[in-house]
């Protein structure tokens, strides 16, 4: 009889130790990691874009940013093709022209950030619950338009996004800073392949050189009229 119940005992805590995996990380709590990877809503970035497309010399494309608040933003945007100014202020954006001096007409805009990728994940209830894939939990969304996101349970982040994107397949590798960066767990640098239907594939690899934390901004800087 002691040996059956020995038995049962090893079943039973076989059966929980190979359950764990499948329920050891909650939706809740990757999204709640993936937060802490945002950058603060008063803040200055420096960013260089490497875009790569097939048949075509990389180009360089040298962007500053400063932000106050969700709503307001200075984007300067440098590259051997273009030199422009973005203000956005409270949903309307006016475009200056570096080289000329000259200013387009303000329009209405939705506030953007040019390193906003946890707004494309979305939240815990546009996914089903995550399952392993390897050292990574793959989290599959409920809308095929959203992108199937891998988090690293070292990391503590969401390391892979793979969306599609009219008619092809993007795959993003993020990387994050570590404790010798001003603002520690934020986003480092994303490399973007997107891989076309007939098999070729571009390049992008955005990467956050500098982001700091401002507190005093002076408001007149995001005057648009």
């Amino acid at each position: 009889m002691k040996k059956i119940y020995f038995n049962v005992f090893v079943v039973i805590t076989f059966a929980l130790f190979t359950a764990i995996p499948s329920w050891a990380v909650s939706l809740e709590s990757i999204f709640d990691y993936q937060k802490k990877s945002m950058f603060p809503d008063t803040c200055e970035m420096q960013i260089r874009t490497t875009v790569t497309l097939p048949g075509q010399p990389s180009q360089v494309v040298n962007t500053a940013v400063l932000t106050a608040g969700e709503s307001k933003s200075v984007t300067t945007i440098k590259s051997s093709m273009m030199q422009m100014r973005m203000i956005q202020n409270d949903g309307r954006m006016k475009t200056i022209d570096l080289k000329t001096g000259k200013s387009l007409p303000a329009q209405n805009v939705p506030n953007r950030g040019p390193a906003e990728v946890n707004k494309q994940m979305g939240a815990p209830a546009d996914y089903n619950a995550p399952v392993r894939d390897g050292e990574l939990w793959k989290l599959v969304p409920k809308d095929s338009k959203r992108p199937t996101l891998y988090y690293s349970e070292k990391a503590k982040r969401v390391v892979k996004m793979v969306a599609p994107v009219e008619g092809a397949t993007a795959e993003s590798l993020l990387e994050y800073c570590d404790n010798s960066c001003p603002l520690p767990g934020t986003l480092k640098k994303v490399s973007i392949t997107t891989t076309l239907a007939e098999g070729a594939t571009s390049t992008i690899v955005l990467e956050i050189i500098v982001a700091k934390q401002r507190h005093a901004i002076p408001m007149n800087i995001f005057d648009i009229e």
